[in-house]
């Protein structure tokens, strides 16, 4: 019998809000802060959180992680957010090689699109946030 061959699968882990709650929302409440969906390549994690910082980029590569602002929505739907855009960022991480290139990480073909529509969903929290409902 052939020895089992062994292969390491990509996976991305969302870490969630807790249900219920408005912890973006309530986060800013009088100050300078913004809310963010994070996916840190290294580790495969994905979140939504806020940042200490009054700058909005649009998105922003900060060694192997990736942000896109999104407005202060509730949790759940910030989970939603997180579940919708789970796939692509599976495709991200499972893609993009962070061995072998100095400077950082390499983006390979195809990567780009994953970014754009993982952008496209952050940005329609602040035009339509109503389209996001839990499954």
């Amino acid at each position: 019998m052939a020895e089992a061959e062994t292969r390491k699968l990509p996976a991305v882990r969302c870490e969630y809000l807790t249900p219920g709650g408005a912890d973006l929302a309530e986060a800013l409440q009088g100050e300078r802060r913004r809310v963010f969906v994070t996916l840190d390549i290294a580790n495969g994690i994905l979140r939504a959180h806020v940042m200490e910082s009054d700058k909005t980029p649009t998105l922003v590569g900060v060694s192997f992680f990736l942000r896109w602002p999104i407005a202060p929505i509730t949790n759940d739907r910030a989970n939603a957010l997180l579940d919708e855009i789970m796939p692509r960022a599976l495709t991200i991480v499972d893609r993009v090689s962070l061995r072998g290139h100095s400077g950082g990480v390499l983006f390979p073909p195809g990567v780009g699109k994953a970014i754009d529509r993982i952008q496209m969903a952050c940005a329609a929290t602040w035009d339509d946030p109503a389209r996001i409902t839990k499954a």
